[in-house]
């Protein structure tokens, strides 16, 4: 995957870039450095102020109710680790991944 900021290869270590709930984007961690230099303390993609932990799962929901395959798959990523607050449950991942995986979302049929 490319980052949606400068399209450049978001390196394969997932501890150099983010994951961003308001507009569930990957993006490098370039861009938010950038972002932070320019004095930005919101999403570097769409701007948006970043959630408080609590806000954040509602907004996953919020998504996830549209029909957002990245949202489906994140939301099944919490209920397979118990993040966030919920707790772990791996039948409620599986059906979430398999709906995501459904829709396009090729870290759904990794992790499935």
């Amino acid at each position: 995957d490319d980052c949606p900021i400068c399209q450049l290869p978001i390196p394969l270590d997932f501890k150099q870039s983010s994951f961003n709930v308001c507009c569930m984007k990957k993006v490098c961690h370039g861009c938010f450095l950038a972002a932070q230099k320019r004095g930005m303390n919101d999403c570097p993609f769409c701007r948006a102020p970043r959630p408080k932990k609590s806000q954040a799962l509602a907004m996953v929901r919020k998504r996830v109710a549209v029909g957002d395959p990245m949202a489906i798959w994140f939301l099944g990523a919490k209920y397979r680790f118990g993040h966030n607050g919920l707790e772990k449950d791996t039948a409620r991942a599986v059906e979430l991944y398999e709906r995501a995986a459904e829709l396009g979302v090729k870290e759904a049929h990794y992790d499935l």
